[in-house]
């Protein structure tokens, strides 16, 4: 199962986390101003000029409005459902479920961002095709260097990540739950391998952008790497149920030590985006349950 941190370009990963907008206290604000946030990361990172971003506008708003249409009753689900356990308290079916329900979410706007990116990613001009692969190596690099740190170094950054994530949600955790963040985190499979697969994917996308590929070339291939992983090494894929195994003890685990503060709080939090994902809708509704 796909997290949010693993196989992501930049500008696709920018792109999702603004249609995405978990977690954001400006939600409609950031929401409704979505598209000049987009366009203006995309021409900082490719170094568009006013043609093609004239082109490329219309076609980031219809995915817009395409993802309040088609994908907001999905995040109004998921974050529905996730308020329901956290009031009954948290099993590992329930983990499971929220987690299947993810996985729909990413496929889904992954192969819209695919769909919006493509076009963008079609127009580049040498010159821009030169300065993103310049880009690409330098995150390489910076992927390159962070893997070679101590292990030790590594795992205290992770586990400090989730422990920051969880803070946000929970507020200030006990030591007790500090140690089953630390406990799971540092258990969780390593980087290095995803950084060398992405890495590869980048070159093979460069590659595809020299050789003059058509729109529909470079959406087909961002979808087989970002949605469908056609040729995700097993080693990758086992890893994923690995984190997926971590992530559902993490939870499991802290719900067990929750004060009646934190789950109030997570509770309150989690009550809020669903209220936000129903309200930007025109017609609020509410994608099924599957599991």
């Amino acid at each position: 199962m796909p997290t949010p941190q693993m196989l992501m370009l930049r500008l696709l990963t920018t792109i999702t986390a603004l249609l995405l907008l978990t977690a954001c206290s400006g939600m409609q604000l950031a929401y409704n101003t979505a598209d000049f946030f987009i366009e203006r990361y995309a021409d900082d990172y490719l170094g568009l000029d006013s043609a093609q971003m004239e082109r490329w506008s219309p076609r980031l708003k219809t995915a817009l409005a395409r993802h309040r249409e088609e994908e907001l009753p999905y995040l109004a689900t998921f974050f529905d459902s996730a308020q329901n356990d956290a009031r009954k308290g948290f099993t590992r079916a329930d983990v499971q479920c929220l987690l299947d329900q993810f996985e729909v979410i990413y496929r889904r706007h992954f192969t819209l961002a695919a769909a919006a990116a493509a076009p963008l990613l079609a127009d580049l001009d040498k010159g821009q095709i030169d300065a993103l692969q310049q880009r690409f190596r330098e995150e390489a690099q910076e992927d390159a260097e962070d893997a070679a740190r101590p292990k030790a170094v590594r795992v205290s950054k992770r586990v400090e990540r989730y422990t920051d994530n969880m803070r946000w949600w929970l507020g200030e955790l006990t030591p007790k739950q500090r140690r089953i963040v630390r406990d799971v985190a540092a258990d969780l499979p390593e980087t290095a391998s995803w950084y060398a697969y992405r890495d590869r994917k980048r070159r093979e996308l460069i590659a595809l952008l020299r050789g003059g590929a058509t729109s529909e070339d470079i959406e087909r291939f961002l979808s087989d790497w970002l949605v469908d992983y056609t040729d995700m090494p097993a080693a990758l894929a086992d890893s994923q149920v690995q984190l997926r195994a971590g992530m559902t003890d993490l939870l499991v685990r802290l719900d067990a030590s929750f004060s009646d503060a934190q789950r109030r709080r997570l509770i309150d939090r989690l009550t809020g985006l669903r209220k936000d994902f129903l309200r930007l809708q025109q017609s609020p509704r509410m994608a099924p349950v599957t599991c």
